[in-house]
């Protein structure tokens, strides 16, 4: 299928341009009230030289890098033709090729063949050349064009010589009413036209090709040089004046027989429903005037090669049997006569929309009449009828067929024709499997009946697309098409062309294209005007039924991106720009129509003018109201202004005339409705899975989310921003998925929890549970509907109820089984109306048929099939609870089809995810915290300590009591905390206890050394081996002990899993923290050189990790070689490195060394450091100084650097 392309802003500003250049052209000019056939040809022609105006302009636009829906709208249909010609034919020819060049017409003109060709060819050639000022020779000259017509089996000379001449292929071989066309400017001085029919039909179809080949330019008619080979799709193409409502009007009859001539469409069914003498009254003759008036109409008929049916309706009250149904018999038989007496040689006799189904009564009197009127006449075309059941559900033709279609079909003639509508009355489309199944009962006769532009089901809306639903397919199954019109003729003619374009070439239809070409040929100079109207008032959605393509999709489209973008912060100044231009033209498309249109055509369409100038400018409003409520500097005032504004105008926006629901009128709604803050919803694509299996997760949260953040503890990716991110569990387990949206005006969270099961048992394959198993509900409306038709496999027959108030489908299994998905097929799914899917539903589960258990809530559904995964619950019992049967208008439920998707078996579920938490740091601070000495310790630090430590136990206990609360996030913020409120306390003395502790993690962290980079790794291995010994040598003096216990410490924290810039971050601030006067000059100038370095790589938001890791490392060297100033040396157990950082950080900090103590009464400051040089007093095993404690603390703050980035970085 081909829509318009291109980009929005310049496709929808040129749309508007050309409007202009439509307005500037000289041959601008006012359609008539009423116009004669002559009147509107001569218009036609005057709209090809307009076409030259516009191609100018359209060249113009595509040299700027534009192409543009209204461009398309002009060159819509050559491309279909296979024609470099400009020019628009509908319908569209099978085959056709052209050189670009063409041929001019003379002022005279020789016809050769007038005499043996079609009469009616021949006239409206006449006609053609006439109402373009040009005359006939009565006498043959060689300088002037020669028209050649006639049929393939006339013995026409000039004919035979041009084909020969020209290289032409005859139509002889063609179908009815085909035909040959060549347009050959060379073929002599004048240039020369040929025209052959296969049949006086095909001619008179040539001569409808040759005059939308032609155009007027200059004053003189130029016809584009073509070699056309073409014959139609279908026998049957044309319309049934069989809607409800006012009949036309004779004029409207007359107007529409020329046009379907125009067309090549060749039928014409009158069977008016609020034609008294059609229906209620259709024993009595018609009056004379009607007469009258009915024998002008078959007369015009004829002229066009229109066939007209004469249709009955007498099903609402004829007799079948006895004098009664004798004396009827013979009234439908006179009937019809006096409709043969006049020249009518088609009827049909329908039995639709009425209470009586008696299929063999009526397929009885059928073929009597067949036999009797129809055969016995000899001249008369098969008899056409529908059926009581007209549709395919009411046939029953998918699963069990009606006892009234089975009836009806098995004793009907089969010579006599049969019209059906579709799945529905009025169906969404109508594809090859469902014409199959209809022929599967009634054979080769049936035709389609087509319900659009028929509005009388929705009288307040104009049917204006195209023929869209169709299955280009079924030119290979049905050979017979009428569309059912609006009572409002004249607009309906739009449709009727893209139905003649599609039953002529139904292989080469394209929908979009004949839309567009219909409305230039119909509308000239007010196309574009026009095809705004239209574009915004295709679709037909009522309580029942609905169909025709979209409103305005894509200025739907453009909306969509619009909004997408301005919610997320992007730049989208360019649909927004192409947004004003389409709510421009909508305004004055409106404005343009009310004042050129014909009164009888504005009289059917002046208020859906009136609604969509006021959706125009309502949208425009919406709009500017969009862009402010995301705007970064909100002008609440403007925002309330706009706001009340449209408000006040929405009630009339939805009430009356309709036009745009989905689209136009739709976008003020969303705007109105559009929050903000963000909200988040997503949705998973199985909830059962194997170990390993993709899972696709999709995010449906509001548009005003512009960031989002997925959690999937467990799974290979834990965390994800993606918009639709792919995950897998490498492990069996049920699991829990979170979304966090958010934007600058806040966030929102969805969890489903426990929603993923991955089970080995998912490599099984999964059926549907529900297929054929016993189901009963709350009613239903007849056995071919009972609650059975919405498990049997087949989506074309349904479960159907109208009770009133909770309505529900209960399912019985037959076993217990392991459930995962719940599919349902709802009322489009079977062929009826969009607006008749269920829009509110749940589903629940049960073991024993008491106790539910809800697993499915679905509100604000509009789709004809959904498809929800569920949480793997495991029942035998399952429930459907209707709380809103349709989208509004209808109270009946409407299932074709529940699945219920899963495993026929019980399995063993395996445990709940719960995520692994390491606390062996918490529980290490929590030991050095309670072993600490808080005696005169500061109030404030007290109060600090006091509370981390209470958190910290907090916190382990929800941990070991299982709490799924408590992530390592919180374990670690907790030990953080607490190691940093020690550093303000003094430790007391201790052992090798400290060092006991720290190979004991060391070794938790060497079990998964592989996690590490390998830089480090070395050192890390040494100093642990190195410690183990110190350990277990027991002559190793203190000062040993606190060198291993340093030495593991730094290992520890040089371990790294995802460098960034934490550790960077830490070693400046606590670098920026040493003393100066502590050091000696020129160590501590390397240090501040180092640190000035390592700050500008911090701040460098382009720095490499390899540039991080650099910095990292040459400040932490120059932090390490830092030399005590002489003083310190001989007063202070000093340290370097993180120790020695971290003492300063004290200093500074408040703590104040008393740097005069001796080693046996160490400062609280300084016994948190161990000596590394070698003029302190060393401390042995058994010393009274409390040397141990403090280095537990220094052994936290190396756990705290090392720790963060190791849990933090394994779990990101």
């Amino acid at each position: 299928m081909t829509g318009k392309t291109g980009c929005p802003a310049s496709c929808l500003f040129l749309h508007k341009y050309i409007k202009k250049v439509f307005l500037s052209g000289k041959n601008y000019y006012i359609i008539t009230n009423r116009e004669t056939k002559k009147d509107r040809r001569r218009k036609l022609m005057k709209n090809r030289a307009v076409k030259t105006v516009l191609a100018v302009s359209m060249a113009a636009a595509v040299v700027m890098g534009n192409a543009s829906p209204a461009a398309q709208v002009q060159a819509a249909g050559t491309e279909s033709a296979g024609a470099e010609s400009s020019a628009e034919l509908i319908p569209a020819p099978k085959e056709m090729s052209a050189d670009g060049t063409e041929l001019t017409v003379t002022d005279a003109v020789n016809i050769a063949g007038a005499e043996e060709a079609d009469a009616d060819a021949v006239r409206d050639l006449r006609e053609f050349l006439d109402a373009n000022g040009i005359t006939v020779n009565e006498q043959a000259d060689e300088a002037d064009t020669t028209f050649i017509l006639g049929e393939a089996d006339d013995e026409i000379p000039a004919l035979e010589d041009a084909k020969d001449r020209l290289s032409m292929s005859g139509a002889d071989g063609l179908g009815d009413e085909g035909y040959v066309l060549n347009v050959d400017p060379g073929d002599s001085a004048g240039g020369t036209i040929v025209i052959e029919g296969k049949d006086g039909d095909g001619t008179f179809y040539g001569v409808q090709t040759l005059r939308q080949l032609a155009e007027v330019r200059d004053g003189k008619t130029v016809i584009a040089s073509a070699e056309i080979t073409d014959e139609p799709t279908m026998s049957v193409r044309g319309t049934i004046e069989g809607f409800y409502g006012n009949p036309w009007s004779h004029e409207d009859r007359i107007s529409q027989i020329e046009f379907y001539g125009d067309m090549k469409m060749n039928t014409y069914i009158y069977a008016p429903k609020d034609d008294p003498y059609h229906r209620e009254q259709w024993r009595e003759p018609y009056p004379s005037s009607e007469m009258e008036r009915m024998q002008e109409l078959i007369d015009v008929l004829k002229e066009n090669k229109v066939d007209f049916v004469f249709a009955l309706s007498p099903g609402i009250d004829i007799q079948f049997d006895g004098d009664a149904g004798e004396s009827d018999y013979q009234a439908l038989v006179a009937k019809c006569q006096s409709l043969y007496d006049m020249g009518v040689r088609s009827f049909a006799i329908f039995f639709d929309d009425i209470s009586n189904k008696d299929g063999v009564k009526q397929a009885e009197l059928l073929n009597r009449f067949n036999k009797e009127f129809i055969q016995e006449k000899g001249d008369i075309k098969p008899l056409i009828t529908v059926p009581t059941e007209y549709d395919s559900n009411a046939m029953g033709v998918a699963s069990t067929v009606s006892a009234y279609t089975t009836d009806f079909a098995g004793t009907l003639d089969p010579s006599i024709k049969v019209l059906w509508t579709g799945t529905a009355v009025v169906p969404e489309g109508i594809d090859v499997a469902n014409a199959q199944q209809v022929k599967s009962v009634y054979g080769d006769r049936m035709g389609i009946w087509w319900n659009y532009p028929c509005t009388d089901y929705i009288q307040n809306k104009l049917g204006l697309g195209p023929v869209y639903g169709l299955d280009k397919g079924l030119e290979d199954e049905v050979d017979f098409l009428v569309l059912n019109p609006m009572e409002h003729a004249e607009l309906s003619k739009i449709t009727l062309a893209t139905g003649a374009d599609f039953g002529w070439n139904t292989a080469a239809y394209e929908y979009q294209d004949s839309f567009a070409a219909s409305i230039d040929v119909l509308y000239g100079e007010l196309a574009p005007y026009m095809y705004t109207f239209a574009d915004h008032s295709t679709r037909l959605v009522a309580g029942w039924a609905s169909t025709g393509r979209a409103d305005a999709p894509e200025v739907r489209e453009l909306m969509d991106l619009m909004m997408s973008k301005v919610a997320k912060g992007e730049d989208a100044s360019e649909e927004i720009s192409a947004l004003n231009e389409e709510f421009d033209s909508m305004i004055l498309a409106a404005d343009t129509l009310k004042a050129e249109l014909p009164a009888d055509q504005l009289s059917h369409c002046s208020g859906n003018l009136d609604k969509l100038k006021a959706l125009g400018e309502n949208d425009k409003t919406a709009l500017q109201l969009f862009v402010e409520k995301n705007a970064d500097n909100r002008n609440e005032d403007k925002i309330q202004t706009l706001t009340a504004q449209l408000q006040g105008n929405l009630s009339s926006l939805q009430s009356g005339k309709l036009v745009s629901e989905q689209t136009a009128l739709a976008f003020i709604t969303d705007v109105l409705d559009y929050n903000i803050e963000p909200s988040a919803a997503f949705k998973v694509s199985t909830t059962f899975a194997a170990p390993g299996e993709e899972i696709q997760l999709t995010n449906e949260s509001s548009l005003s989310s512009t960031n989002l953040e997925w959690t999937m503890k467990g799974a290979d990716i834990e965390t994800s921003t993606e918009e639709n991110p792919v995950i897998s569990y490498a492990e069996e387990g049920i699991y829990t998925i979170s979304l966090k949206a958010s934007n600058r005006n806040g966030e929102d969270v969805a969890v489903k929890t426990n929603i993923i099961t991955v089970s080995e048992e998912a490599k099984a394959e999964q059926t549907n549970l529900a297929l054929n198993k016993t189901a009963t509900a709350s009613g239903y409306t007849a056995s071919n509907e009972a609650p059975g038709k919405a498990v049997d496999g087949i989506t074309s027959t349904k479960w159907c109820t109208t009770n009133y108030g909770l309505q529900w489908l209960r399912i019985d299994l037959g076993k217990t089984g392991t459930i995962t998905e719940i599919i349902i097929s709802h009322a489009e799914m079977g062929g009826e109306g969009s607006s008749l899917n269920t829009q509110a539903y749940r589903v629940e589960v049960s073991n024993d048929g008491q106790n539910w258990q809800e697993i499915l809530r679905v509100e604000n559904n509009s789709s004809g099939l959904t498809e929800d995964a569920v949480p793997v619950t495991q029942g035998r019992y399952v429930r459907l609870l209707i709380d809103e049967p349709t989208q509004g208008g209808d109270s009946a439920a409407r299932i074709y089809e529940m699945e219920v998707r899963g495993l026929d078996k019980e399995i063993t579920l395996p445990p709940v995810y719960t995520e692994k938490i390491s606390t062996a740091v918490l529980e290490y601070a929590i030991e050095l915290a309670e072993r600490a000495d808080t005696d005169g310790v500061v109030a404030a630090v007290k109060e600090n300590f006091d509370t981390a430590l209470k958190n910290a136990r907090d916190v382990l206990a929800q941990v070991e009591s299982g709490s799924a609360e408590v992530t390592q996030s919180d374990v670690d913020l907790a030990w953080q905390n607490l190691i940093k409120a020690m550093q303000y306390l003094d430790f007391k003395a201790g052992d090798k206890s400290d060092l006991e502790k720290v190979i004991a993690l060391a070794d938790e962290m060497d079990s998964r050394l592989d996690d590490y980079l390998d830089a480090g790794k070395e050192a890390f291995t040494s100093a642990l081996a190195t410690a183990k010994e110190v350990y277990a040598d027991g002559n190793a003096m203190q000062e040993e002990v606190n060198s291993a216990w340093q030495n593991l410490l730094n290992a520890m924290a040089n371990l790294r899993l995802m460098p960034n810039k934490d550790l960077l971050e830490q070693l400046i601030i606590q670098a920026e923290n040493l003393n100066e006067s502590d050091y000696e000059v020129q160590s501590f100038a390397v240090m501040r050189f180092a640190l000035a370095a390592a700050k500008e790589v911090y701040d460098n938001e382009n720095a490499t990790q390899d540039e991080v890791d650099a910095s990292v490392s040459t400040l932490r060297n120059a932090v390490a070689k830092l030399t005590l100033s002489g003083s310190e040396q001989a007063g202070t157990t000093g340290s370097t490195g993180t120790s020695g950082i971290t003492q300063n950080s004290q200093t500074q900090a408040g703590i104040t060394a008393d740097k005069n103590r001796t080693s046996d009464n160490t400062s609280a400051a300084g016994k948190t450091a161990v000596s590394q040089n070698s003029n302190a007093k060393s401390v042995k095993t058994g010393d009274t100084a409390n040397v141990l404690p403090l280095a537990a603390a220094a052994a936290a703050a190396a756990v705290l650097a090392a720790g963060v980035l190791a849990f933090r970085r394994k779990r990101g």
